[in-house]
């Protein structure tokens, strides 16, 4: 009875993973076909003569490298950099007591509903100021600041699950305010802060419009605008399209694979409270 029970939502999910999985398997048809089969009527899954050509010509006659290096480098300093300022900011709402703390978390909650293209006119007009235009730092800086309300959001609630006796016991024996923090709540952070990471990277690699706006060289390209440039005003390869793009997901589906364990982790202790 209880396999029965669980057949709607068996199917429930794999049509969620068919909505997802299905576009990434047709870029990745395309990816394999030549410039005629991609016109090809009716459409093929699997073309006769399907090869990795185009893979090898985007690597070698084409800047993705760059753009990989480019958005790998950006991904994960301002990852580092959200997470570095993120998680004592995340502590202090979580552990201390002070006045308006509540009305603190209610900005950051605020924060997250506000979309950065609408801001997109004073952060062009900001960054400008700072001479950061056309600058991996200036854009570490955006997605930093665009991310931290919800990484201190999410990492409070982590912080909010640790049992309290933990903190209270560490104190009585003598640690200092910052001594719990490194010695005590660091170490049990470890799924929380993989799931955090995780999500910043994801949304850091994929970014388009910010990155549009604030890089004009493209040897600074991230693989977004990279790959955006790949569009001609007169005829665009899509099956070297395709390639590009399909190389430009794999590193964030590499990633998920195999932090999955961590990510699930981080989920599921977020979800209770001690």
């Amino acid at each position: 009875m209880k396999k029965r029970a669980d057949r709607p939502m068996q199917l429930a999910l794999l049509l969620v993973a068919a909505a997802f999985l299905l576009p990434q398997l047709w870029l990745f048809s395309l990816s394999t076909k030549t410039k005629a089969q991609v016109y090809e009527y009716p459409p093929k899954l699997i073309s006769e003569n399907a090869s990795l050509r185009n893979y090898a010509a985007v690597i070698e006659k084409t800047q993705i490298p760059f753009y990989l290096w480019n958005s790998a480098r950006v991904a994960v300093l301002a990852t580092a950099l959200t997470l570095l300022l993120g998680i004592p900011a995340a502590y202090v709402l979580s552990r201390e007591r002070f006045k308006r703390r509540d009305g603190i978390v209610f900005l950051f909650l605020a924060a997250q509903m506000v979309s950065p293209l609408i801001l997109l006119v004073p952060i062009y007009g900001l960054v400008a100021k700072l001479h950061l235009l056309d600058t991996h730092a200036g854009l570490v800086l955006v997605y930093s600041a665009i991310q931290i309300p919800f990484t201190v959001v999410v990492l409070k609630s982590f912080f909010d699950g640790l049992p309290t006796s933990l903190f209270e016991a560490a104190r009585l024996d003598g640690c200092s305010r910052f001594s719990v923090f490194r010695l005590v709540a660091l170490p049990l952070l470890g799924p929380g802060l993989a799931s955090v990471a995780i999500f910043n990277l994801a949304a850091y690699w994929s970014e388009f419009c910010l990155a549009l706006v604030l890089l004009d060289s493209q040897a600074r390209f991230t693989i977004p605008v990279g790959l955006f440039s790949f569009q001609s005003g007169y005829e665009t390869e899509w099956h070297l399209v395709a390639a590009a793009s399909f190389i430009g997901l794999l590193p964030v589906l590499l990633a998920f694979i195999m932090l999955q364990r961590f990510f699930v982790a981080g989920l599921t202790a977020g979800a209770t409270k001690g």
